[in-house]
């Protein structure tokens, strides 16, 4: 057990309630499972190991594979959007496969810290984008709030549906975070005067964190949200 306080103690503030959730519910299942199996399941990440998940922002679903012997998970813009962040060796190339074919990215994985890792099902051949998630500070009574816009041609306003701004001009490509009290809120997300349709948030609590991804085209932008997960580590 002492191996899971240092691994939160370890991760970046990203890193440390995506791994608390992930930690805790393992733990009841290993009060059952053998000493070896125990070993592996608090096993710590490599140093400079970092955390990957894929992102889809078509409607035509894709079968994803990251990770060397992953197992192909369907994601789709209109279901489920985005994958759970996974440890991958870090500062080397990504693997990735989808619709089981090995998919290039141009850039190798940095030495630590979380990625989002775009792809396309609708253009197969479409490059890979790789978005670094930089995490704010957020303390124990906030939650963060990330907007990714994958819309091409759209500067990104995201707000309080017929209230406040929340992210105003996010560049098309790119992805802006904060800190906000866990408030029950509809969200839209709007490209020059098109919006889409309100996004409710769920229920947050202080740690948690939410990202939107706004898809779609500038003439009909639509925002998705999912929860920020990470799949437990476990030593081969």
């Amino acid at each position: 057990m002492t191996n899971m306080f240092a691994l939160l103690n370890r991760l970046p503030g990203e890193g440390k309630a995506l791994a608390a959730a992930a930690l805790a519910a393992l733990g009841t299942a290993a009060h059952a499972a053998p000493a070896d199996d125990i070993a592996k399941l608090y096993a710590l990440p490599p140093d400079g190991s970092v955390y990957v998940r894929v992102l889809n922002v078509a409607n035509t679903a894709v079968g994803v594979q990251l990770g060397a012997g992953a197992k192909a998970e369907s994601l789709a813009a209109n279901d489920k959007i985005v994958s759970d962040y996974r440890v991958l060796p870090g500062a080397q190339a990504y693997v990735l496969k989808v619709n089981g074919r090995t998919v290039e990215v141009a850039s190798k994985a940095p030495k630590g810290g979380f990625v989002t890792l775009v792809v396309d099902g609708a253009q197969a051949s479409a490059p890979v984008k790789v978005i670094t998630d930089v995490s704010t500070v957020v303390d124990g009574l906030k939650a963060e709030l990330a907007i990714y816009n994958l819309v091409p041609g759209c500067t990104a306003k995201i707000g309080v549906a017929n209230g406040p701004t929340v992210f105003p001009n996010v560049a098309d490509g790119t992805r802006a975070a904060r800190a906000i009290n866990p408030v029950s809120a509809s969200l839209v997300g709007e490209c020059a005067g098109h919006a889409s349709v309100p996004l409710a948030l769920p229920p947050l609590k202080g740690g948690d964190r939410y990202s939107l991804f706004l898809v779609g085209t500038a003439q009909s932008p639509v925002l998705v949200g999912a929860t920020n997960r990470v799949l437990p580590y476990r030593a081969n």
